[in-house]
């Protein structure tokens, strides 16, 4: 959806990187944001809703701190759709292999504590790599558009 091949997902970058030219030319900087704003939070309910229908029953704290995952994989991926993907998959990839390793009693006692740590440490150090190098962040991140300016 948000893919530069298609009209939308054009006006999605204009709109990031330099939100004065694209209203220049007559988009609406405002309602790009807002849509993908709201479009990103339905996702974000959806996944919630599918977690919670998955266990059956309410659980405190149930998400575990993965806002905090999201937001590394967006900047492990660089800002593309391709590379969070492909980072949530080592992510998912490393969380599985940690969670059957303790299954089947590979991992046991402290190590399995230590063992759980894993995929939140490889986050950090990810992060400590990807901020050595220069990410692909949208110029205009974070700054609020008023016309004319």
């Amino acid at each position: 959806m948000g893919d530069a091949q298609n009209t939308f997902g054009l006006n999605l970058r204009a709109v990031g990187e330099t939100p004065s030219a694209a209203d220049s030319v007559g988009i609406s900087v405002n309602r790009v944001r807002t849509a993908t704003i709201l479009f990103g939070n339905a996702m974000a309910g959806l996944a919630g809703a599918a977690l919670t229908i998955q266990l059956g029953t309410f659980q405190n704290n149930i998400t575990n701190g993965m806002g905090f995952i999201a937001v590394a994989l967006v900047y492990f991926g660089g800002w593309k759709a391709s590379g969070v993907l492909a980072g949530s998959l080592l992510y998912g990839l490393v969380t599985a292999v940690i969670t059957k390793w303790k299954t089947l009693g590979i991992v046991t006692g402290a190590a399995a504590s230590l063992t759980t740590m894993a995929p939140a440490v490889l986050t950090v150090l990810a992060l400590a790599v990807i901020a050595r190098r220069t990410t692909s962040t949208p110029s205009a991140l974070t700054l609020p558009f008023t016309r004319g300016d």
